[in-house]
């Protein structure tokens, strides 16, 4: 099928436009000499091939504007075979060019003497008029070319996808499901048909995926636990950020199943103490000999610390090491939930309770973790509406479905936590003050790991042993450059920046020890940011000059761009305006 063939509809639509402009008949070939669209006369030869010596074969041969004002006295005209039957009086010709390669012919014709002398007397003005026109059909069929390159680039990927044997999940920057391959609806049991367009925590809840969405950083690997109608599925999952424009536009997982167990023996299998943390620094101990004394009571816990510190790491030694270890540790993420799906995440709901509600309803987080750990995660991020609902909650020792009307008994020890500063939450009038009492009973914070730099190379032994098991490398350790260049660095992102580092180091290096030439630009730069502290801000508090310290050690790690501000912004937990104020306060900026 001929490139014009592909636009028939447009091409006739075209032809007929120009008749109805020009008050002539229109005939338009293809580069097989076929006839594609046609008005009068030529409109019922449409479809058919054109023989003889015509000169449209000599326009797509040799492309040429072609003005013949009398068929008669042309010479060419006089070769072809169907001269004596012609009814033709004069022709105006124009190849439809795309790239150097005539496609077609533009044919303008006058079957009257009246049409004739109109066409001698301006033939320029109309060879101008079809020229734009055959050009318009050049841009359609550069863009039929296109859609179609893209249709097949789309059923070769599908194809791709639906052999492969992991789970392939995609979402957009909303968290909204735009892609499922075949081996995600065995695994989940749903139909792709039913989930598109769907927030992915209603078809896959319960993962990290939706923090590349806000963080850029990828993972690979990670467990994931999901719990579906009775039982906990455990997962393999690996998230990579999709980009467009420095910014991130969704994100692709792969996944694939571990296993499943029946709610009673969820997670025994997979027990995690304190002795499996890593780090042997004076800091690090302390901490844990208060996770330690935390576990051996049934308190609330609220666990402070910036992100990527190990919050949840240790919420699951405690639980373990508590006396509710074999029963369930359910975690949820406060904010990677949408407020109008957090409600029914933890409290569950009723059949019938809204618009598409699942039949037989759902139990809600809260009742999934009875007898064990709730582990509510950025609890600063939870709405207002929600933390009247959860100190209820807390206060009754009960919960209600939403929709429903029955209570429920609870036996549940909540583990929160949080990397903002919940008393300014509280002074601004967004986090309720009696829910932040009911939560810090026992306050326990993680320290930054620049605060614990003893365990930096012990961390970064611990992931590269880890990481060298799974890409087979026989890598044994770091150089003495690597190390250093890693030890005096900031780590705005904690634990998890220095385990992303490790796996990309693990990736470049083809020799038996990472060097300095496998770490990101951020950890070999010669120079970074020097911020001084002014004479006027020498009076600043403790915990003032913490708090520039680590702003300091995001915009040297993300820069001071517009878009290093936003990412150190979103690392900080805090909005950009609030940044940039404290940037002024600070005196950072005008350094």
């Amino acid at each position: 099928m001929s490139s014009l063939q592909q636009i028939q509809v447009t091409t006739q639509q075209i032809a007929e436009a120009i008749s109805s402009a020009l008050s002539m008949d229109v005939t338009i070939v293809d580069d097989s000499m076929v006839r594609i669209a046609g008005t009068g006369y030529h409109q019922a030869t449409i479809g058919q091939k054109i023989t003889g010596n015509s000169v449209y074969e000599k326009v797509i041969h040799h492309p040429a504007e072609y003005i013949i004002n009398d068929v008669s006295t042309y010479k060419e005209c006089s070769k072809c075979e169907k001269r004596t039957s012609c009814m033709e009086l004069a022709q105006l010709c124009c190849p439809i060019i795309v790239g150097t390669k005539a496609i077609g012919v533009i044919g303008l014709i006058a079957f009257s003497p009246k049409q004739q002398m109109e066409l001698s007397k301006k033939d320029k003005r109309l060879l101008s008029f079809v020229r734009k026109m055959a050009e318009l059909i050049a841009v359609k069929v550069a863009e039929e070319d296109s859609l179609n390159r893209i249709v097949f680039l789309k059923n070769q990927m599908a194809t791709v996808l639906n052999f492969i044997a992991e789970g392939i999940i995609a979402i957009d920057q909303d968290a909204k499901v735009i892609n499922v391959n075949f081996a995600a609806e065995k695994l989940l049991k749903i139909k792709a048909r039913d989930v598109i367009g769907f927030h992915l925590n209603e078809v896959f809840p319960g993962t990290p995926i939706p923090e590349v969405l806000r963080d850029g950083i990828g993972f690979i690997n990670r467990e994931v636990s999901v719990w579906n109608k009775g039982k906990h599925y455990h997962y393999m999952v690996s998230a990579k950020p999709m980009l467009g424009e420095d910014e991130v536009r969704g994100v692709v997982a792969s996944f694939s199943a571990v296993g499943e167990w029946p709610v009673q023996q969820s997670l025994t299998q997979a027990k995690l103490t304190f002795d499996d943390i890593v780090g042997t620094s004076k800091t690090l101990i302390m901490v844990k000999g208060e996770a330690a004394q935390a576990a051996e009571t049934s308190s609330t816990v609220l666990i402070m610390g910036e992100s990527g510190t190990g919050k949840e790491v240790f919420a699951r030694a405690i639980h373990y090491e508590s006396g509710r270890g074999n029963n369930p540790f359910v975690a949820v993420n406060c904010g990677a939930i949408p407020e109008n799906l957090l409600e029914s995440e933890l409290f569950g709901y009723e059949e019938g309770a809204f618009s598409g509600a699942r039949k037989g309803g759902k139990p809600g987080r809260f009742q999934l973790a009875n007898k064990g750990t709730l582990f509510l995660d950025e609890i600063g991020d939870m709405p207002i509406f929600l933390q009247v609902k959860l100190l209820r909650v807390l206060q009754e020792k009960t919960v209600e479905r939403v929709g429903g009307i029955k209570s429920m008994p609870l036996d549940v020890r909540i583990i929160a936590a949080t990397n903002r500063n919940l008393e300014k939450l509280v002074k601004a009038g967004t986090f309720r003050e009696d829910l932040y009492y009911r939560l810090n009973v026992f306050p326990i914070e993680l320290p930054a790991l620049h605060e614990r730099p003893d365990d930096i190379m012990e961390l970064a032994k611990f992931f590269l042993e880890k990481q060298r098991k799974n890409s087979g490398k026989k890598i044994t350790g770091f150089t003495d450059e690597a190390v250093r260049r890693m030890q005096n660095y900031n780590w705005p992102g904690n634990i998890r920046e220095l385990e992303n580092v490790v796996e990309c180091a693990v990736i470049k290096t083809s020799a038996e020890v990472i060097d300095v030439d496998a770490l990101p630009a951020k950890l070999t730069a010669d120079t970074q940011l020097y911020l001084p502290i002014q004479p006027e801000m020498s009076n600043l508090r403790p915990s003032e000059y913490a708090e520039r310290q680590t702003i300091v050690s995001a915009l040297n790690a993300f820069g001071m761009c517009v878009e290093g501000k936003k990412r150190a912004a979103a690392h900080l937990g805090m909005g950009i305006a609030t940044l940039y104020r404290k940037i002024r306060k600070y005196g950072i900026e005008s350094n």
